[in-house]
């Protein structure tokens, strides 16, 4: 997810800070970034938060694989 890891970067966080302020493993956060998962609606608000963003900023048009 190209959104989710431009926000990341802009924020200066790394993988690991935006997964342990989600209270979720930095392995998980890393295959929302990589699309190999996609996160829960709690998640996502999470990592919008996190991110000083939105869930729709972050994830609307993304689909699997992209």
């Amino acid at each position: 997810n190209t959104k989710l890891q431009t926000a990341r970067k802009a924020s200066g966080k790394t993988q690991k800070q935006v997964a342990e302020e989600c209270g979720i493993s930095n392995t998980i956060y890393q295959s929302y970034e990589y699309n190999i998962r996609t996160p829960s609606v709690r998640t996502a608000i999470r990592i919008a938060t996190a991110l000083n963003s939105t869930v729709e900023a972050l994830f609307s048009g993304e689909k699997k694989g992209e």
